[in-house]
């Protein structure tokens, strides 16, 4: 697998840059993302970065892809990627920030890798457990340092319970962590049909004793979708604070954090209207609440 091409991200480039992939065997592209800043709008001094396990989506090709998600419902589905090309989308990454000319304070910042671009995370655990030691060996030897390694699932409990048994028998040298796209409990299945198979209050129950094994409460993340209409199909969502209050009384606030995000729609995906910023503020400050830091 080898680089392709770049694209710039923010205002001339100010929030990153997203690489383009061709992998020898794969007819379409991989893609992965460098952020000078993890989190949106809050500077917290650590670059974050995005990397795909798979070219395309697997959940394509179990006719499970997620409505919202341009990559399983418009990207063909190629095929896994091995642990080496995971880890090289990492490694490449980091380079390429060390040496940027333009912002010279990108070379000392902590790195935070986040498996969560193209593909399912949670049906090629192996490859990324042997990707994350590759890279944190990597990282050790160019002397940078790792905050930490996140995996998003959109629900595989089988991934979870074999990431838990890693942690607890130290495999891992640097911290990792969850992320669960949860984003609905009540008629999930149109959102994402992987709930057919994985019902998402049994992944939730999964991931309850994680935190004590981690040292750090998994993530359970939230699209804010506002009369989401998928093409296609002969239904919409919105999350609304009802829709959000329903997820919070599932979920122990000693063992989970929450984290929103506003859906970024694609016309060739549905359509979807704008979420409003009042509605936005009202269900963050009720979730603050409930489940405090």
């Amino acid at each position: 697998m080898h680089i392709i091409g770049y694209d710039l991200l923010g205002i001339n480039g100010d929030d990153g840059l997203r690489f383009a992939w061709k992998h020898d065997n794969y007819k379409i592209y991989v893609e992965s993302a460098a952020f000078t800043q993890r989190r949106k709008g809050e500077f917290d001094n650590i670059c974050g970065y995005t990397t795909s396990v798979s070219s395309g989506c697997i959940l394509q090709a179990m006719k499970s892809q997620c409505a919202f998600c341009r990559t399983g419902n418009r990207i063909p589905y190629g095929g896994p990627l091995s642990y080496m090309d995971i880890a090289k989308q990492n490694i490449f990454m980091v380079l390429a920030d060390m040496h940027c000319e333009d912002n010279p304070t990108l070379s000392r910042r902590p790195r935070e890798f986040a498996y969560m671009g193209q593909g399912e995370p949670g049906y090629s655990y192996p490859q990324i457990r042997q990707a994350i030691k590759i890279t944190n060996i990597a990282l050790r030897e160019l002397g940078q340092k790792v905050h930490r390694h996140i995996i998003s699932t959109a629900g595989v409990p089988e991934m979870i319970l074999s990431l838990k048994d890693d942690i607890k028998n130290n495999f891992f040298n640097e911290k990792v962590t969850l992320h669960f796209s949860l984003h609905a409990v009540s008629n999930r299945e149109y959102l994402m049909p992987i709930e057919k198979k994985y019902p998402c209050l049994d992944v939730i129950k999964c991931m309850e004793d994680f935190v004590d094994i981690c040292g750090e409460k998994p993530c359970i993340g939230i699209l804010l979708f506002d009369n989401f209409q998928p093409h296609g199909r002969n239904f919409n969502y919105t999350n609304e604070l009802k829709q959000i209050k329903e997820i919070l009384s599932y979920i122990n606030p000693k063992k989970f954090r929450l984290s929103f995000c506003e859906f970024n729609d694609s016309v060739d995906i549905g359509k979807s209207s704008e979420y409003n910023y009042g509605k936005a503020i009202e269900i963050l400050n009720y979730a603050k609440n409930a489940l405090p830091a």
